[in-house]
Formats: C-alpha cells, structure tokens, sequence
C-alpha cells in the first residue's frame, strides 16, 4: 500500500524535473562564422615553414573553410623577409634556411588576404631549449566511475633539466607508434574460383599504425628556483588495446615558448581536456596574438609562435607487472552452405586452411589484412629490425 502511494509522487516530481531542462541554443551571429583563422610557427628543426589560414563554419555545419591567394611573409627583427607559397589547401609554405632560425630571433607573420585586409602578429622569440631530458614510463592503474575497478596500463612521464638561460615555459606533442600483427597468412581464397598461395602469403600480416596524441601537454618552471621538473604525467596507454602486444614506440616532441605563447596553449589545454558537468565553470575566452590592421574589431583567431624544438623517441615492449588482455579483432564465420553463401561484394574471400586443404569456414578481413584496422605494411625506417 506504501508503495502504491509514493510511485504517484516519484512520477510527478520527476516530470516536473523534465519540465525544468530547456534545450540550450546558443546564438551564433553571421560574423562568428566567418572568421579568419591562423595557425602556424616558426620551428628551428624545420626547414619548410608552414602557416595555415581558414575561416570558421556554421556550428551546425562544421567543415574545413581554407582561405586561399593570400600574400604571406615571415619578417624577423633583422628585417629579413620570407615569402610563403599559396599550396591552395590553406596553407602556405617557405624554406627558411636554419641560420635564421636561433634562439632570440623574434618573428611575425604579415598576412593579406585576398579582401586586401593586413593581419599582423605580435612577435614572438625564439627561445632556447636544452632538449628533453628524459621520457620513460610507470606501471598505473586509473580507477574507473565504479568504485574498486581499474583500467591497467602504463603512464608516461617527462623530466625537464634545463639551464637557467633556457625558456621556462613548455609545450609537448606526442606521437605514438604501435606494431600490430593479422591473425593468418593468405593461404586459401576464393573469387569466384578457389586460389591456393604455398607457401603462405604473410605480406599483409605486418602493420604499424602511427597516430598523434590528441591532448596538450604544458608546463612552467617560472615559480621554480630551477628550471627543472621531475615526473610531468603524459599519455596513458591501457592493456587492452593492440598497441602493447607487440612493439610500441612514443616521440616526445619539446616546444620552449615565450610566455604569452604558453598562457595559450596551456588556456586552450584546460578547454579541450576538462571534461565538467552542467555546472562546472564555462570555458575560458582564449585571446591569441594576431590582429586585423584593417579592421580592428574583426577578431582572428589562433596563435602564430615561434620554437626551439627538440624531441626523443623510446620504445616499450614486455612490460613488467602488466598482463595484457587485448582480444582480437579476428572474426571466424562458419559456412554453413558453403561457397554458396559468398558474393562478389565478399571477394577476395579468406578461407581456413593449411597446405593439406581448407574447410568451410571464412576468415574476415581483419584476420588476414591488417591494413585494415588502420595501419600500414611499410615498416618505419626507425623502427628497430
């Protein structure tokens, strides 16, 4: 009887609560969807500079807006200029010889765009960077919303040991690289007719994927008596992905900025990685450095910089203390009606089998092309043999 009598006040509470949530639509004026904007730098390990213009979309429509025939040049405070090369992609190309590129040199981009506006940069120096000193990896398990479980892995983490004259504010970008391995050689295969490969075709067996970091790494020493730093925590990799099983690579790249470039990235950082709810604070206006001479009050977006860059690449493999749990991505069907059951669209279709024969049983893709799971066949010239 009690609770015949609390379900009809539980609905009515909970439909008043529904009643309360409006669907937020944020009023995106024409204006905020055709702004200019500009990514690019000045890197003293590149030869080919690259800058980047486009315009901002529809938020209901995103795409990729490039802004071409625009006049780029790089000016240092030398008085040297640069000329960049439309590539009619968005962005814009110039060999800047490596004398140029030392430590203390202040760049700025000038820009024209084909509305005959002038977009200017703020310079920005060229600090000096000793290097990384060193990346290495600790054992972690990361507890989950559910108490008492875990995700298993390893953490990687970057020491800073640099001199006193060196910047004290850093970026890092992150580049990982696993090997991955198929299930089975090509041995059996039909199209129509059933083909026989002895011995077994393992060419598409190998693969190496190689994907960016999606996250942005930051630091300052500047509050520090050194400029030094143990134990900045980066990229997490679990145990139950491919990229542990075999042989995995990471390539820390290391950005020395100046302090309005690191209040930047480290401001986009905290927009892009924290995830809050409902009433955790907005996200932060982020002001980059670039503005319109022309028209003043039409903001531009990005941030033009310019960096000493050093990086160091290690390799992982059999960690210790860590049980690997990756299923495969292998699928194996059984053919019930046989060959009858494979259409063109299935072609070429793997088949099970040995050097003796094969049986009915079909072998997806995944299980004898890697390829297909995002990786390539081209071993990388860095990895090891």
């Amino acid at each position: 009887m009690l609770r015949t009598k609390i379900l009809p006040f539980i609905l009515v509470v909970l439909a008043s609560l529904v009643s309360c949530i409006k669907e937020y639509d944020p009023v995106i004026v024409a204006e905020d969807a055709k702004k200019l904007v500009v990514s690019g730098s000045i890197l003293d390990n590149q030869q080919v500079q690259i800058i980047n213009i486009s315009r901002t979309a529809q938020i209901e429509a995103p795409e990729y807006i490039p802004v071409l025939n625009c006049q780029v040049s790089a000016i240092d405070n030398s008085g040297n200029s640069f000329i960049f090369t439309d590539m009619a992609n968005g962005n814009y190309a110039c060999h800047i010889e490596p004398s140029y590129l030392t430590p203390g040199t202040k760049w700025k981009v000038q820009i024209i765009t084909p509305e005959s506006e002038t977009i200017v940069s703020d310079d920005e120096e060229m600090t000096s960077n000793s290097g990384v000193d060193s990346v290495y990896y600790e054992r972690e398990d990361i507890e989950s919303n559910i108490p008492g479980d875990f995700t298993k892995g390893i953490r990687f983490l970057v020491d800073v040991n640099n001199s006193v004259s060196d910047s004290r504010y850093y970026k890092w970008e992150l580049t990982e690289t696993w090997e991955y391995h198929a299930d089975y050689p090509v041995i059996w295969w039909y199209d129509g007719e059933v083909h026989m490969k002895w011995p077994p075709d393992s060419s598409m067996m190998f693969c190496w994927n190689t994907q960016k970091v999606p996250y942005i790494y930051t630091l300052t020493t500047e509050q520090l008596s050194d400029n030094k730093f143990k134990k900045l925590p980066l990229h997490f990799v679990d145990n139950i992905s491919p990229r542990l099983v075999h042989l995995y690579s990471l390539l820390t790249v290391q950005y020395s900025l100046t302090r309005s470039a690191y209040i930047y990235w480290d401001q986009l950082k905290t927009n892009s990685q924290e995830q809050g709810g409902l009433y955790d604070k907005q996200p932060l206006a982020i002001k980059g450095n670039l503005h319109n001479i022309t028209n003043p009050d039409e903001e531009v977006l990005g941030y033009f910089f310019a960096s000493s860059v050093k990086e160091k690449r290690i390799f992982v493999s059999n960690v210790p203390g860590l049980e690997l749990e990756f299923t495969t991505l292998c699928n194996l069907q059984v053919l019930r009606k046989g060959l009858r059951e494979l259409v063109p669209s299935d072609y070429p279709a793997y088949l099970y089998g040995d050097e003796k024969g094969w049986v009915p049983v079909l072998l997806d893709k995944l299980c004898v092309e890697c390829t297909g799971a995002g990786g390539v066949t081209v071993k990388p010239d860095y990895w090891p043999n």
